[in-house]
């Protein structure tokens, strides 16, 4: 049975592999080998920048024979990462499932339900730190000297603190699943210390290298304060370095924890998913009491989208990013009026392509918003309730796509005129170049939304599957990184021929001549096929 229950968690996590979403047909070799081939690759880029990363901290602390600390600011980095890329979703894993009300009626101990659901949460703490191990280890190999039982203990390390991030994630998303079956509002529970988590994950990230840096000046000190203060992470970096006992000691530590862990959450998990559960909305009602058709869909919206942790902290993190851009920028004006006051003495030309300089940031942010993409897919097997309402497919797509431009709006322009003020462009510079990024936000919402309905995945059973690991999320995310650097490049080219003012302007009707393409075909053919899920 609980073979058969770990299968069916694992081939619901990568069914996009094997799986046509779009024909619901499986696929063919050629194409599981090609999703296989594409997700490596992507893979590889990441490992490869933490290989450098472990190039630059190796240097030092290999001159000084240091090996042992080497591997535990990279072991402390491979836990970090692993934490934050798999502590978003624990909490929907364990607790949100689709199918724990299925598998709870069903003469199942709820304990090995708990157990499939960590061995997923462990598999995903296993992709995230490995990138950081793995690349550690072989940085270490190559500008190191290792030992043939080192290298052992390093492979088997990278399952052992797998194991360790998964039950950090465990206990992180069984304290906030906690707290938020005691709470009415439980969403912002969880979108609120998620956001507490992500703000320290990143201010960490973004101050890493100036940490590494004063902790290296004082390598003897640090070296004591982790013995004593932190034990179990400074037996893992004499494991690495081929140290049997620190092994041992590592190992079964975390073996314990885990153990406690499992014992804590299974006691817990029947009362904590019926209340979490029993709390969900129904977002399949639409009231049209007080207001019209259109409001009151785009109403519902709102709300299926707010009552999902994962949908807000993942599909909207950009909202909170076009915010924090705007307050730093108001706070670092006197230093930014400084550094373009030096870029103009130096290179006076810089000015005309001055505002190339916002495209970067607030594209990519208003990328990040992909609330549309998922929105189709995120219906499941409640679509049919939808189709069962007086309303069209039409009606339905254009109040998913004016959720997205809604959202996004307001701390799009925000961030754009903050921004603009600092750097001291003209008013009209500043007009155009919102309006470019209202045709941008218009053509991300409508490019998502038509993936959504031409590649809808309503076979779920948890929400991160469509919203995290869904394909259409990762192109939508990867043209967030790729559009605002054309752009911004392209600016580089013409400015002097098109004029900033002009270059903004052409870009703004090139992007909304193609939102209003696929906004045209939403609404006729994409409707009917909406229709017909």
């Amino acid at each position: 049975m609980l073979k058969a229950l770990i299968r069916k968690q694992y081939m619901e996590c990568f069914r996009t592999y094997f799986v046509n979403m779009k024909t619901g047909k499986p696929r063919s070799k050629a194409g599981i080998a090609g999703m296989f081939l594409f997700f490596t690759a992507l893979m590889l880029v990441l490992c490869g920048t933490f290989f450098g990363m472990s190039y630059l901290v190796s240097n030092q602390l290999f001159a000084m024979d240091m090996d042992w600390l080497y591997y535990v600011l990279l072991g402390l980095m491979s836990i970090l990462l692993g934490t934050f890329g798999s502590v978003f979703s624990t909490y929907s894993t364990l607790y949100m499932a689709k199918d724990n009300e299925l598998l709870l009626s069903m003469p199942i101990p709820p304990a090995k339900i708990l157990f499939t659901r960590m061995t997923l949460v462990y598999g995903l703490s296993l992709l995230y730190s490995g990138c950081v191990w793995l690349p550690a280890c072989i940085c270490g190999w190559i500008f190191g000297s290792v030992s043939a039982l080192a290298v052992v203990y390093q492979m088997l390390l990278l399952f052992v603190i797998a194991l360790f991030v998964s039950v950090v994630t465990c206990i992180l998303g069984w304290l906030v699943a906690l707290v938020a079956s005691r709470i009415k509002n439980k969403s912002m529970a969880v979108v609120i210390a998620s956001l507490v988590f992500f703000g320290g994950y990143y201010y960490v990230c973004f101050n890493m290298m100036n940490l590494i840096q004063k902790l290296l000046m004082n390598v003897e000190a640090l070296g004591e304060g982790i013995r004593r203060w932190v034990n179990v992470i400074y037996q893992l970096g004499w494991a690495a370095a081929g140290s049997t006992s620190s092994m041992l000691i590592f190992t079964g530590v975390t073996l314990v924890l885990f153990g406690l862990c499992y014992t804590v959450l299974s006691g817990t998990f029947l009362r904590i998913t019926t209340r979490t559960q029993g709390g969900r909305s129904h977002t399949g009602k639409v009231s049209v009491k007080t207001s019209g058709l259109s409001a009151a869909l785009l109403g519902r919206e709102l709300r299926r989208f707010v009552s999902s942790p994962t949908y807000v902290l993942n599909a909207g993190m950009g909202i909170v990013l076009l915010l924090l851009l705007s307050a730093f920028a108001l706070v670092k004006k006197d230093a930014m009026d400084v550094m373009l006051a030096t870029v103009g003495e130096i290179a006076p030309f810089a000015a005309s392509v001055l505002p190339m300089v916002i495209v970067v940031p607030v594209g990519f942010c208003v990328g990040m918003n992909f609330i549309s993409t998922p929105s189709v897919s995120l219906e499941g097997k409640t679509l049919w309730i939808l189709h069962s309402l007086p309303v069209t497919g039409r009606q339905v797509l254009r109040a998913k796509l004016g959720l997205h431009i809604l959202l996004n709006l307001v701390p799009m322009l925000l961030a754009v005129a903050v921004l603009g003020w600092c750097l001291g462009l003209s008013g009209w510079t500043v007009v155009l170049c919102g309006l470019f990024f209202v045709m941008l936000n218009w053509f991300f919402g409508a490019f998502g939304l038509t993936l959504g309905v031409l590649r809808p995945n309503l076979q779920w059973t948890s929400e991160a599957m469509v919203i995290k690991q869904g394909l259409n999320s990762f192109i939508v995310v990867m043209l967030a990184f790729l559009i605002p650097l054309a752009v911004a490049f392209g600016g580089f080219l013409t400015v002097d021929i098109l004029g900033t003012e002009g270059y903004f302007a052409a870009v703004a009707v090139l992007f909304g001549v193609l939102s209003f393409a696929m906004t045209r075909w939403l609404d006729t053919r994409g409707a009917r096929r909406f229709e017909q899920l």
